[in-house]
């Protein structure tokens, strides 16, 4: 009945700009978490990434990280909560605001922080060995320039 509309939705796949770009963080994601498992971090979602990106060295509240990521406090506080459960963050009160609550690194927090690190870095080289420094740093401008950065 309307499989004309499927079909033209379907031809996205192929090479609409967000569906490539979406597919190809996707699928460096998957290769990053796979290989920083390996490095003994094995209970890490994607997901989890959202926690990490926004924190400060000195803590960071609940509600900034939400900000942050762009999503809800509550999605964030259960992001921090499994976070937690895995040993990389803790969470206590704000010293100024009793009601929110700062996420901290831990010492094994600060390890995943470091092996993620590594692992980019890996990866960034295995990528530049592939496509050549200038075609990397051309991407580079081009996403930022997307981004609006």
């Amino acid at each position: 009945m309307h499989e004309d509309a499927l079909d033209a939705f379907t031809e996205l796949r192929h090479d609409d700009l967000g569906l490539l770009l979406t597919g190809a963080a996707s699928a460096m994601t998957r290769r990053a978490l796979s290989e920083v498992a390996a490095t003994g971090h094995p209970l890490v979602r994607a997901s989890h990434i959202a926690v990490f990106m926004g924190l400060e060295a000195t803590g960071t509240n609940i509600s900034t990280l939400a900000e942050r990521a762009g999503i809800s406090r509550q999605a964030m506080a259960a992001l921090v909560k499994e976070v937690v459960q895995i040993g990389y963050v803790t969470t206590r009160p704000d010293a100024v605001d009793r009601r929110a609550v700062r996420v901290e690194l831990t010492d094994a927090g600060a390890r995943f922080c470091r092996d993620v690190a590594a692992v980019s870095r890996r990866l960034t080289a295995q990528w530049e060995a592939r496509f050549g420094t200038e075609r990397l740093e051309s991407l580079r401008a081009q996403l930022r320039d997307l981004a609006g950065q």
